[in-house]
C-alpha cells in the first residue's frame, strides 16, 4: 500500500482510521477502482501504526459518494504519521 497517492480520513474521537488509495493494477478499461482498509490506531496518541481490520475494493464513484458522507459525519482529512 505504502503510495503517495493515499488519503486518510481520521473519526471524531480518533480512534478509527480510513486509507483511501488506488491500484492501477486492479483497473480495468471501464471502471478505476479505489481500496479502503479500515482501522483503529494503536498505543497511547497513536504512536504506533494503526491495526488495519478491513479492506475492500469499490469503483471510484461509490469512494467519492463515500469519502464526501464521512465529512458530513465528522470525519477529518490526516496526514499519515507513523
Amino acid at each position: 500500500m505504502n503510495s503517495t497517492n493515499d488519503f486518510w480520513l481520521i473519526d471524531s474521537n480518533f480512534v478509527g482510521v480510513m486509507c483511501f488509495y488506488k491500484d492501477r493494477d486492479y483497473s480495468d478499461k471501464y471502471n478505476d477502482y479505489i481500496f479502503i482498509e479500515e482501522g483503529i490506531i494503536m498505543g497511547i496518541y497513536g504512536e504506533n501504526p494503526p491495526l488495519m481490520k478491513t479492506r475492500k475494493k469499490i469503483v471510484i464513484e461509490e469512494a467519492r459518494l463515500l469519502w464526501q458522507k464521512l465529512l458530513s459525519e465528522g470525519w477529518q482529512k490526516t496526514n499519515k504519521e507513523w
